[in-house]
């Protein structure tokens, strides 16, 4: 009878563990709960396309980015465009999110992970939300604290409550949300090869002007016209910089024209000019310890460099085409070819055509630049020579 009794309770026993097993496991495939190593947003891949809006919240603020007709823009900066690069990561790291493992379901623990609503005191938290052009929800989630993943460069391990769902989970992509509107706005203004550019003249509110200039397209460096004699420059690397200032410019800030007047104020005017015609205007207003500027084109025809007249050949030296033998024309146009200092000169037409895409762009606005990129237009003759000279 003890026997049997003691064979019994251990049955029992078993029999508990079972129960206690099968309510863990049908726990864990609970309906609405991602398997660990899953997409957070299963249906996001196939359905990134179909994304219009994407929304980011925090306690500062609400960022609006829309599509229009292929383009991306900012909706708190004026519907300025934004950044495709960055949208597209964006959207990216959100379908590639895969789950580590799940965490609380407990509201009153969510601060620790930094899953606060967002409008919730003290919150820190992220929300993100991405729409379709019929303003459907194609995923929403608040997001959270986060740390370098383990073993994988460029990964991060974040925390994650996917909207309308207690249960949060520790997740791991290569996801970034940008919280600042201006980190949205495609900062690219000019993007002109250096090598084009044959004269640069900065006029300052006093009239002083800075000449900066090259004989040929295949001149490495720029020299600083009507330089008294004994006089050097400091660096070439400074004097080079001037000029790779205004066919690189990026902005930090936008605003419409009509916010930020330049009539009637102390504006130092850049006009560089190309060797294939393209003269373009940099106007600089540096106020309120911000620098504005203004950017517009033209072509100018009186512009276009004309290579000087070819050599005549040498003296009993012939060459004979017909005998696949070159000319002295024929081996300076293979060597312009391949020399990797020569630009390529536009034509008329590529020329007019990158005009009116940059006026296009830039022409309704007022960009505010990084301070580095002031500082090189606001430099004067003597800024760049060894001996201190006194301004003309």
């Amino acid at each position: 009878m003890t026997k049997m009794l003691k064979t019994l309770s251990a049955l029992a026993v078993i029999a508990a563990v079972l129960v206690i097993v099968a309510v863990f496991v049908v726990k864990q495939q609970e309906p609405g709960d991602p398997m660990t190593g899953q997409p957070v947003f299963p249906e996001l891949k196939t359905a990134i396309n179909d994304v219009t809006e994407l929304s980011v919240d925090t306690q500062s603020g609400t960022i609006t980015l829309h599509r229009q007709e292929d383009i991306w823009r900012v909706k708190e900066k004026y519907d300025y465009p934004a950044d495709l690069g960055t949208v597209r990561e964006t959207l990216i790291g959100l379908a590639e999110l895969t789950t580590l493992e799940p965490k609380t379901r407990k509201p009153e623990l969510y601060e620790k992970l930094g899953l606060q609503d967002v409008e919730a005191e003290g919150s820190l938290s992220t929300g993100i939300t991405l729409k379709d052009a019929t303003d459907n929800t194609v995923a929403a989630a608040v997001i959270g604290n986060d740390r370098p993943a383990k073993g994988k460069s460029g990964y991060k391990e974040l925390f994650i409550r996917k909207a309308g769902d207690p249960q949060t989970w520790l997740v791991e992509g290569r996801l970034t949300i940008e919280k600042n509107p201006g980190k949205w706005l495609d900062k690219e203004l000019t993007q002109i090869e250096t090598k084009r550019v044959r004269r640069l003249v900065v006029t300052h509110p006093d009239k002083t002007r800075l000449v900066v200039e090259k004989a040929k397209p295949t001149d490495l460096n720029y020299h600083v016209a009507n330089l008294p004699d004994g006089l050097e420059i400091e660096s070439q690397f400074t004097v080079n910089n001037v000029v790779s200032t205004v066919t690189s410019l990026s902005l930090d800030d936008v605003k419409p024209q009509n916010e930020v007047p330049f009539e009637d104020q102390p504006v130092r005017t850049a006009v560089f000019e190309t060797f294939d015609g393209l003269q373009g205007t940099v106007q600089l207003l540096p106020k309120d310890e911000k620098n504005y500027v203004t950017i517009s084109a033209v072509f100018n025809a009186g512009l276009v460099w004309k290579p000087e007249p070819e050599r005549e050949a040498e003296p009993g030296k012939k060459s004979d085409p017909q005998a696949g033998e070159p000319s002295d024309v024929d081996v300076q146009d293979k060597e312009a070819d391949t020399n990797p200092d020569q630009p390529r000169i536009k034509s008329e037409a590529e020329v007019k055509a990158e005009i009116e895409a940059l006026n296009q762009r830039v022409g309704d606005w007022v960009y505010i630049i990084p301070k580095f990129r002031a500082d090189a237009l606001l430099k004067k003759p003597q800024d760049l020579l060894k001996t201190s000279v006194s301004a003309p």
